[in-house]
């Protein structure tokens, strides 16, 4: 037997499998691995092809830094409208408290959930104050308290701002919001 398997092996229900080759016994395991693959690479494909265009809007966005990266899916189903107006909210509440004290900009986009009725909102925002980042951070965990926020740190490597443009800027579907992009020679000021 190889030593190395033996050493991942677990008991499953009445089987041993090794851990690495669970996998092939679940099929929701499986879905769930080539779901993260095909993201990443429809992720890797919004990427390149905004990067080739140094004057789109994704590609600017993508030079400008950004602090954190949000997920908010929301408890109860919301349509297309409802969460753009809950970003929309949620900014006009960090500015009215943080605005005086900071500058920050906020790009979002609101795409269906794949498991379920309704919609959520995938972000980054950039918080100029490093002394208010965690502040900032928790603010918006308690805004939306009652739904699902996960949070990290912004890694450009990573290309969250591409994911969160992966099915494009159309509609009302997006938004920047607090930007300078006028100053930055682009005219998507709104």
């Amino acid at each position: 037997m190889n030593e190395q398997l033996k050493a991942e092996t677990k008991l499953k229900g009445k089987r041993y499998y090794p851990e690495s080759h669970l996998k092939y016994f679940s099929s929701e395991i499986m879905f769930d691995e080539n779901k993260v693959l095909t993201l990443e690479n429809r992720s890797m494909r919004n990427l390149i092809d905004c990067l080739v265009d140094r004057n789109s809007l994704a590609s600017r966005l993508w030079e400008m830094d950004w602090s954190f990266f949000f997920t908010v899916a929301y408890k109860v189903e919301r349509n297309k409208k409802s969460c753009f107006k809950q970003m929309h909210r949620m900014f006009e509440f960090l500015i009215s408290k943080y605005g005086d004290d900071t500058s920050l900009r906020l790009f979002f986009t609101t795409e269906p959930f794949s498991n379920r009725a309704g919609f959520h909102n995938h972000f980054v925002i950039h918080v100029d104050s490093k002394i208010l980042h965690e502040q900032i951070v928790n603010e918006i965990k308690n805004y939306f308290s009652y739904d699902r926020v996960d949070v990290s740190i912004y890694d450009r490597y990573k290309a969250g701002l591409f994911y969160v443009a992966k099915n494009g800027l159309v509609n009302e579907d997006w938004d920047v919001l607090g930007n300078n992009l006028g100053d930055n020679t682009i005219n998507y000021e709104n």
